[in-house]
């Protein structure tokens, strides 16, 4: 991708996060029932599970790491060389694995997924519009990209809880 493809998607997204938002503050000003709390487990199921340190972190890594070792074999296979052990980092895809932070937007997932199945169906659209504008915002570098790697870490302590919990 050249410069201007990656300018132009993330300003599309910004755009697009940022009109999400301010439509969901509308709705708010203008007498949304529905609580906020929704609207942000939305933004956090969208830190949890879809932005890197969630569940595509987790296949990402176990990708990297399944090329690191293809790469590895390839190598002493076609040099005779054996590659040193512990000379590179482990290849985790860019962020830290993050096994925990996968659990608890799975949690989270679940316990919505439940609400909306047991006649809940309102809080369907504010979780929607969090995810997306979760997506959208966190994936762009700034403030909210940052505070959606807040929540990844704090999602792969409460996930790592769980994980010891169970």
């Amino acid at each position: 991708m050249n410069d201007f493809g990656a300018t132009a998607g993330g300003i599309g997204a910004i755009t697009l996060g940022v009109v999400l938002l301010m439509y969901q503050i509308g709705r708010w000003r203008g007498g949304d029932p529905t609580p906020q709390i929704h609207f942000w487990a939305g933004v956090a199921l969208a830190a949890l599970l879809f932005l890197g340190g969630g569940l595509l972190g987790v296949m990402g890594g176990a990708a990297a790491a399944l090329g690191d070792g293809v790469g590895t074999y390839a190598l002493e296979g076609a040099t005779g060389a054996v590659a040193k052990a512990g000379s590179h980092p482990p290849v985790t895809g860019g962020e830290r694995v993050a096994v925990g932070g996968a659990v608890a937007g799975l949690a989270l997932l679940a316990f919505y997924m439940g609400l909306i199945k047991s006649g809940r169906a309102d809080l369907r659209e504010p979780v929607m519009r969090g995810a997306a504008v979760g997506v959208f915002l966190g994936a762009s570098a700034g403030l909210i990209g940052m505070a959606l790697g807040l929540i990844r870490t704090s999602g792969n302590t409460i996930g790592t809880v769980l994980l010891g919990v169970i």
